[in-house]
């Protein structure tokens, strides 16, 4: 009788066996969800780190060029520093660049300490900014951004790469005067793309060899310094006029009478 209760009390050594080599296949397979879960975990979150980073120095980016009066990058030539030329004197002029070791993108406004748009959790793979300027559209900014999570772990090493192309839509204002790189050698418009209107406060000087014209095409009218098509040229007040030199070097204003007659006034030779 007491050897059939001790049989009947425990387990048998098969029976331990059995449930050993079950209890190992059920750890081994939840180890192996856990790490399924957490690598996906620690992915996501890496991943999710340079996504934000990248969307905000992209809106950056863009923000910036399009509301800048001049993008300063020389045309068709990739650079690593994005250059715009600002109407605030307090962000003029703007930078954005990536620093010597390519661990940040930084942005300078004017003579304040530069920003970081990146932290320490992303280091930048590729910084490149290339201007396009189409002919008759607006100056364009094609980006190719790569951001890459910045660890030592391979599961947890992800990047991402932003592409797009941004065109400036403000128009320009400048601070300073528009000076060409060489004399004599540059246009303000062409003969098929013309501008409309200009303001001027000080004085127009064309040279020995130009035109003024109005209206029309200067090289396809006339061979006169100044002529108008289509539009006259007129004075806001009657103290102005035409001024005329004679052949012995005296000048003199034309102006009209009430009556409409044309009258003449010797002035200082301009």
């Amino acid at each position: 009788m007491i050897k059939e209760m001790n049989r009947r009390g425990g387990f048998t050594l098969i029976e331990l066996i059995v449930y050993m080599a079950i209890f190992a296949v059920s750890a081994v397979f939840l180890v192996s969800i856990l790490t399924s879960v957490t690598r996906t975990q620690v992915r996501q979150a890496s991943g999710n780190e340079v996504n934000q980073q990248l969307s905000f120095v992209a809106s950056t980016i863009q923000r910036l060029v399009r509301s800048a009066s001049v993008i300063e990058n020389d045309a068709g030539v990739a650079s690593t520093t994005l250059l715009l030329r600002m109407a605030s004197s307090t962000a003029d002029p703007t930078k954005i660049y990536v620093d010597a070791s390519s661990t940040a993108i930084y942005l300078a406004e004017a003579t304040s300490t530069p920003m970081r748009l990146t932290d320490d959790k992303v280091t930048v793979g590729n910084f490149s900014v290339t201007k396009q300027e189409p002919s008759g559209g607006l100056a364009v900014v094609q980006i190719d951004l790569t951001l890459e999570y910045q660890t030592t772990a391979t599961r947890a090493k992800t990047s991402r790469t932003w592409r797009g192309a941004v065109a400036r839509i403000s128009a320009a204002t400048f601070d300073s005067g528009i000076v060409p790189n060489a004399s004599g050698n540059l246009d303000i418009g062409s003969a098929s793309l013309l501008w409309r209107d200009a303001y001027f406060s000080g004085d127009v000087t064309v040279g020995a060899s130009g035109q003024l014209g109005v209206g029309g095409n200067p090289s396809a009218l006339s061979t006169t310094k100044i002529f108008a098509t289509g539009g006259d040229i007129g004075f806001a007040t009657s103290t102005y006029g035409i001024i005329l030199k004679s052949p012995n070097s005296t000048c003199y204003r034309l102006g009209v009478s009430n009556a409409g007659a044309i009258t003449t006034s010797s002035v200082t030779c301009p």
